[in-house]
């Protein structure tokens, strides 16, 4: 195999092109990609090989990944295992193993994109595309306007945002994009925020279509009628991977804007001095260790079809933020008198831990820093999927008896706006948004989907399925998987089936998924999923 590392002829005085910004972001490096390709049968399969950006894109090819910057040392290791891809030691083959050291090193490339697939849940292309301009405006710090829409042939509105985020970046925007689809209710897929994600090329046709509608770019303005009709139509294809680049990126006179930018929330957060995870054995130090390491309440977690939050707590110390706490939001210690969270099921009753604040111009840790809220201080919080709560500094008494109204067998969340509504506090809307049906809920405020795995949670199967989010399914084994599987059929056979089908995305194989997903269900060793019903196999 013989890779063409030619560079681009293409010449813009006094303006920086791609492949100029890529020899400046990373030196001494051929940028190269790799194709998925049709699998007979459905899906899609990747090419056990990488190729220049600079090569014809492959007739067949339908998918292309991130732009992995690949050393000499790497290209000669290509080279010499072209012929025979697994010969390597590990069950990786020779493509795989490169991908991962470029990740390690940092030196992938994402074209940024954001796409809502929604039109089978009957939404209409133009709020799909009003979604897309929202995230890119809010989120990403962007003007969609710089941007190109595209129709995918099927179901799917992309954006190719002309912007490259890198590999420690993936993490960050998917939680943007989770946090975006929860505060307005909008359907975005999250998934493709990930290692090794392909995405589909403009011109490719969709098979969903039977061969009849290709990706195309559109007018963010066009009706749904249009946007059909000119994917009917027969449109050209990109003649190589720089050539679909410059499609979306125009030269520039500062090559560093082709960066993405994520801004970081200008206010320091403090971090505290306890350091140790483990729990302490004089019981006078539980309180402080329970503040900092206990589990989180967060007022937004599972919103979506179900009520809103309530919390009733005295503030103990300043505001804090770690990694390992949903991502290096803001945490507040506190003493919870009494919580219960958006679903129910969550609560905090006369026990220390840390509060979670939502981030953003308008949102809770602004509002806390603004109210200077301190040490000793009385607090109630309404939360719930805007992450912008009605947030209260009440007497001690007022807390006390908002707490036994909140706690107190009969009472409960309305209980206590009541009481606090009575003593003159605005409680927002009380009633339960328990019978909307969104993408995240049912009509029995159950959640439709699994909810994507915390970092550093603890917990050796959600450990799985992180790793399986960011680093695609197949960085996990078949016995992994099926550790997934057991944690995840909790919630049952639909949300399990469809977590797996998000993450296998184009590669997923019904018949497969289902004898997986049959043999947790039916092991009798397994008898805490009797209640679920297998349903028909596919065909």
């Amino acid at each position: 195999m013989t890779i063409d590392v030619s560079t681009s002829t293409t010449t813009n005085s006094g303006k920086t092109t791609v492949i100029d910004w890529f020899e400046t972001a990373h030196p001494d490096t051929t940028p190269l990609v790799r194709y998925g390709f049709p699998r007979d049968g459905g899906g899609q399969t990747q090419e056990l090989k990488l190729r220049s950006l600079y090569e014809p894109v492959p007739e067949e090819a339908i998918t292309s990944s991130a732009i992995y910057f690949v050393t000499d040392d790497q290209l000669a290791r290509l080279e010499k295992f072209a012929d025979n891809p697994y010969a390597i030691k590990g069950s990786k083959n020779i493509v795989k193993e490169i991908q991962g050291e470029c990740e390690d090193a940092d030196r992938v490339r994402y074209p940024v994109y954001a796409e809502s697939d929604a039109r089978d849940d009957g939404v209409s292309f133009t709020t799909m595309t009003e979604w897309i301009r929202g995230f890119v405006e809010s989120e990403l710090n962007d003007s969609p306007a710089e941007c190109t829409f595209w129709y995918s042939g099927s179901r799917s509105i992309h954006v190719h945002v002309p912007k490259f985020l890198t590999h420690t970046q993936l993490t960050e925007v998917r939680r943007r994009a989770e946090q975006f689809c929860e505060e307005r209710d909008a359907e975005l897929d999250t998934g493709i925020y990930k290692a090794k994600q392909q995405f589909r090329l403009p011109g490719a046709t969709h098979r969903k279509s039977a061969g009849a509608f290709q990706k195309v770019r559109i007018d963010p303005s066009w009706e749904n009628d249009r946007i059909i009709r000119t994917a009917g139509e027969n449109h050209s294809r990109p003649e190589s991977y720089l050539d679909m680049l410059e499609t979306t990126f125009s030269p520039q006179m500062d090559g560093e804007g082709f960066a993405l930018d994520l801004d970081t929330p200008e206010d320091d957060i403090e971090t505290p001095l306890i350091e140790r995870k483990e729990y302490p054995e004089n019981a006078y130090d539980v309180p402080e260790w329970s503040m900092y390491w206990s589990q989180e309440f967060s007022p937004y977690a599972k919103a979506v079809g179900n009520p809103r939050s309530l919390a009733v707590f005295e503030v103990k110390r300043g505001a804090f933020a770690r990694e390992d706490k949903r991502n290096g939001a803001p945490m507040v210690p506190v003493w919870f008198i009494g919580a219960i969270g958006c679903d129910p099921n969550f609560t905090k009753e006369t026990e220390h831990g840390a509060l979670q604040l939502s981030e953003g111009k308008g949102k809770d840790y602004e509002k806390w820093v603004n109210g200077e809220y301190r040490p000793g201080d009385y607090v109630v919080i309404h939360g719930g999927q805007s992450r912008s709560s009605i947030i209260h500094s009440v007497t001690k008494i007022e807390a006390l008896q908002a707490g036994y109204h909140l706690i107190r067998e009969g009472g409960g969340r309305n209980a206590a706006r009541r009481y606090l509504s009575d003593q003159g506090y605005e409680v927002g809307a009380s009633g339960s948004k328990g019978t909307t049906t969104s993408s995240g809920g049912t009509s029995s405020g159950e959640p439709k989907g699994i909810f994507p795995a915390r970092k550093n949670s603890g917990n050796p199967a959600e450990d799985l399925q992180r790793k399986a989010e960011l680093d695609g399914i197949e960085s996990i084994t078949h016995p992994q998987r099926v550790r997934v599987a057991c944690r995840h059929l909790r919630q049952g056979w639909e949300p399990t089936w469809n977590w797996f089908k998000e993450q296998y995305g184009s590669d997923f194989d019904s018949d497969l998924t289902w004898k997986l997903l049959r043999g947790v269900v039916e092991n009798p060793d397994y008898t805490e999923y009797n209640d679920i019903d297998v349903p028909d196999k596919p065909t």
